[in-house]
């Protein structure tokens, strides 16, 4: 069961906030100019052969798992669920926040992928194919934008280890992506500097907002 903060909890200050949007932002802009100038980065393809020749029947089955629990549907379950726990503690301003920052982030993606009409790698078969448009990653988007709303939303808050996970598995779900041979490692680090810039930057600016 997830435990939610009772009370509103503290946040890191606005400079923080700030120039992490800001850093994540700067890898963000650098990795889709190399796709959309170059096509990529020179490490895309030696990253995902290294996987793929080291791929067991054990780390297929890891790596479909990872994919279809860190698929949108079920991002957009846990999403709510933590929205409608923030409510029922009548917590309404994080739940906004939390709102923003998830929603808006895979929003976002949305809008991003047909920009860069970047195709999916095609050094194999894939076990699990793909057939939309591949920069950035939305799996590795949506856990990177839950995991850093949650971390964010218990920021200061005692016995909330737990939340630490999430980065974890959004990690997890983006090795998946590359071992599946379904994204680029630029596609996943893409994915995971959008989330993590939109994030920080809702709520640098909900900071900045006085509170009613």
């Amino acid at each position: 069961m997830i435990a939610f903060p009772r009370s509103v909890p503290t946040t890191p200050a606005p400079a923080a906030l700030r120039l992490t949007a800001l850093v994540a932002a700067v890898t963000f802009g650098w990795l889709a100019f190399a796709v959309l100038r170059f096509g990529g980065l020179p490490w895309d393809a030696p990253v995902l052969e290294f996987w793929h020749r080291h791929a067991t029947s054990g780390l297929d089955n890891a790596a479909v798992l990872l994919t279809i629990i860190g698929n949108t549907w079920p991002m957009v379950g846990l999403g709510v669920l933590v929205f409608l726990g923030l409510l029922w503690r009548r917590q309404g301003r994080a739940a906004a926040l939390f709102f923003l920052s998830v929603g808006g982030s895979m929003m976002l993606t949305q809008v991003i992928k047909p920009l860069v009409a970047r195709p999916r790698p095609a050094l194999w078969a894939s076990i699990r194919p793909e057939h939309t448009f591949s920069f950035p990653s939305g799996h590795a988007m949506d856990t990177a934008a839950i995991a850093t709303a949650l971390v964010l939303l218990v920021w200061g808050c005692r016995g909330r280890g737990w939340v630490w996970l999430m980065p974890l598995f959004a990690l997890a779900v983006g090795w998946a992506r590359m071992y599946l041979g379904v994204h680029n490692p630029s596609d996943v680090l893409a994915g995971w500097a959008a989330a993590v810039a939109w994030v920080a930057a809702v709520h640098w600016v909900a900071q900045r907002r006085p509170r009613k």
